[in-house]
């Protein structure tokens, strides 16, 4: 029920993506062909599996239907199962369900527009939040000391990512990234966080010369960063410690 609910959660999220400049639409515009503009019917609309049911091709034009669609969908359910893996049918897991979903359109839109929308980021801040004090008090452990750690991993992450946008003067990422830092160090804490750090920047790396070496990208061209914050971010938040542990028990 959860994967269910995470593909249709997903079959939104996409819908969001493509109208985000003009969300107004989402309620008065049917979901239609972006090709030939003809309204798309409700058997054609069932998350993930509709897409191969026609063959990844419109029922009336023919013309090829974007990869994105069964992406997001199969991601969100992906990530909707892991957060009720990890915390069940909590409150705790129903703030991170919204957090992911708002991280999945900040990934996908800025691959498309090379863009963090600032206020997806502010979004993501105040239920991230939200999160942190659910998590504190459930815990019994709310009080000033419990929450310097997250006020380090505010720091460590949004003041990083802030002095490579100040001394590259925005070449090498954008500012919204540091809103994404701000939201990292929110949710992560310390040390989680210097775990999605390094994710984010060897994994950038690694694609980044994969690109180069395909020739896809040169080494002037730029490359969206707020994926490889948001993959750093999801891989620390469910095995951060884990990984964390695993680096030292090598020493």
């Amino acid at each position: 029920m959860v994967v269910i609910f995470g593909l249709a959660v997903g079959s939104f999220l996409n819908v969001i993506i493509l109208r985000f400049d003009e969300l107004k639409t989402i309620w008065k515009v049917r979901s239609h062909c972006l090709k030939c503009k003809k309204e798309i019917r409700w058997y054609d609309l069932i998350p993930f599996l509709s897409y191969f049911v026609l063959g990844a091709k419109c029922r009336y034009c023919k013309k090829p239907i974007s990869y994105q669609y069964p992406i997001v969908e199969g991601l969100t359910a992906l990530l909707f199962a892991c957060i009720y893996y990890h915390y069940g049918l909590t409150w705790q897991a129903l703030l991170l369900a919204i957090i992911a979903s708002i991280l999945v359109v900040i990934s996908i839109y800025d691959m498309l527009h090379y863009e963090v929308p600032d206020i997806l980021s502010y979004l993501g801040i105040l239920f991230a939040l939200g999160f942190v004090f659910v998590k504190l008090y459930s815990a019994s452990s709310l009080n000033w000391e419990s929450i310097i750690p997250y006020g380090y991993a505010i720091l460590a992450a949004g003041g990083f990512l802030g002095f490579l946008v100040i001394i590259s003067k925005e070449k090498w990422m954008g500012a919204g990234d540091i809103l994404l830092g701000i939201l990292m160090g929110i949710l992560l804490g310390m040390p989680n966080v210097l775990t999605a750090l390094f994710v984010a920047f060897i994994s950038g790396s690694l694609i980044g010369l994969i690109l180069i070496a395909g020739r896809k990208k040169t080494i002037k061209d730029a490359v969206p960063f707020g994926p490889f914050l948001v993959l750093g971010t999801l891989v620390a938040l469910f095995w951060g410690e884990k990984l964390i542990n695993y680096y030292f028990g090598i020493f």
